[in-house]
C-alpha cells in the first residue's frame, strides 16, 4: 500500500460578490434590513470553489507540517497538478520531499456523479493499485483520505441555500453539505462557513460516520494570485488522530495548458518507475 503521504488540502477559491449595507432607521420601502438582504447564490460560490475560481488548470507546490499531541513534528512537500474539464477534473500528485519518498505519486480521475477512480503504481511489484475516495493513506501514523487529497470533492455533495450565522461576532453564511449516495465519499456531511461581506471561506467542519466532527479546517489566509482567489494557508485540527496540521501554498501557477498525457496510467507508471530507479541509483 502507499505510505508517507500528507494531506493535500484543500484548494478553496470563491467568487467575491458585493452586498448593500443594512438600514439604520425604521423600516420603509427604500432601505433594507440586514436580515432581509438576499444571500449570495451558494451554487455559484461552490462551483467557483470546485473549478479553482474558474481556472483551466494549475500546478501548486505545497508544504504540510504536522504536530502530534506530544509536540513531535513531521513535514512533507508535494506538487499537485490539476486540470478541469466539463465532466469533472483530473489530478496528479507527487512528493517532492523528503527525497526518499519522491517516487510516490497518485493519479485521480473525477467524473460528475460517479465514484472517483484513483491509482498508485508499485514499481517493484509492477502493480497498479486502485483507490476510492474513502481510502486512507498513511504518513508516519497520520491517516489521510483520497478525498482530502482532492480538495474534498464538493461537487459530489448536495447543499442547502445557506443561512446567516452571527455566532462568531460577524455575519457568516453557513452551508450544509450532504454526500450523494453510492459515490464512496469519506465524509457523509460537511458544514462550511463563509464571510458574508466578501464570501471568502472561513472554516469547514468534516463529519465522520458517527455524526461527530472528525476534522476542523480553518482558512487563515486568502490571496489573489493571477486574478484567482487562492487559499495560501490552512490550519487543520484532526480530532480523531489528535494532530494539528499546517498547509501552506509555496508556489502556484494557473492556466499553464497542462498536457492530457500527464493524467494517464501510462504516465503514472513511467513517472513512478523512473523515480524509483533514481532513488535506487542514489543509494
Amino acid at each position: 500500500m502507499i505510505r508517507n503521504y500528507r494531506l493535500v488540502l484543500l484548494f478553496f477559491c470563491v467568487l467575491i460578490t458585493a452586498c448593500n449595507g443594512s438600514s439604520s432607521g425604521p423600516a420603509s420601502p427604500g432601505p433594507t434590513t440586514e436580515s432581509a438582504k438576499p444571500l449570495p447564490d451558494v451554487s455559484t460560490m461552490i462551483q467557483r470553489m470546485i473549478t479553482q475560481d474558474g481556472c483551466k488548470d494549475f500546478t501548486s507546490d505545497m508544504r504540510m507540517t504536522a504536530e502530534n499531541a506530544g509536540g513531535k513534528r513531521d513535514q512533507i512537500e508535494f506538487r499537485l497538478q490539476r486540470k478541469n474539464n466539463p465532466d469533472g477534473a483530473s489530478s496528479f500528485l507527487t512528493v517532492l520531499s523528503p527525497k526518499e519518498e519522491s517516487n510516490k505519486a497518485i493519479l485521480a480521475i473525477e467524473k460528475n456523479d460517479k465514484p472517483t477512480e484513483a491509482f498508485s503504481y508499485l514499481a517493484g511489484l509492477k502493480k497498479l493499485a486502485k483507490l476510492d475516495s474513502a481510502r486512507q493513506l498513511n504518513f508516519r501514523g497520520a491517516r489521510v483520505t483520497v478525498q482530502e487529497l482532492l480538495g474534498m470533492e464538493l461537487g459530489k455533495y448536495t447543499h442547502n441555500a445557506g443561512e446567516r450565522d452571527a455566532g462568531q461576532g460577524e455575519s457568516l453564511i453557513k452551508v450544509e453539505f450532504k454526500a450523494k449516495p453510492d459515490l464512496g465519499l469519506a465524509f457523509p456531511a460537511i458544514t462550511g462557513y463563509f464571510r458574508e461581506s466578501d464570501q471568502t471561506p472561513v472554516r469547514f467542519d468534516l463529519f465522520g460516520d458517527n455524526g461527530e466532527v472528525a476534522k476542523k479546517v480553518a482558512i487563515e489566509e486568502v490571496k489573489t494570485i493571477q486574478n484567482h482567489l487562492t487559499i495560501t494557508r490552512v490550519a487543520i485540527e484532526d480530532l480523531t488522530q489528535k494532530l494539528k496540521l499546517k498547509l501552506e501554498t509555496r508556489k502556484i501557477e494557473y492556466d499553464r495548458n497542462l498536457s492530457d498525457k500527464i493524467f494517464t496510467e501510462d504516465y503514472l507508471k513511467s513517472f513512478t518507475t523512473g523515480a524509483s530507479q533514481r532513488l535506487d541509483e542514489g543509494k
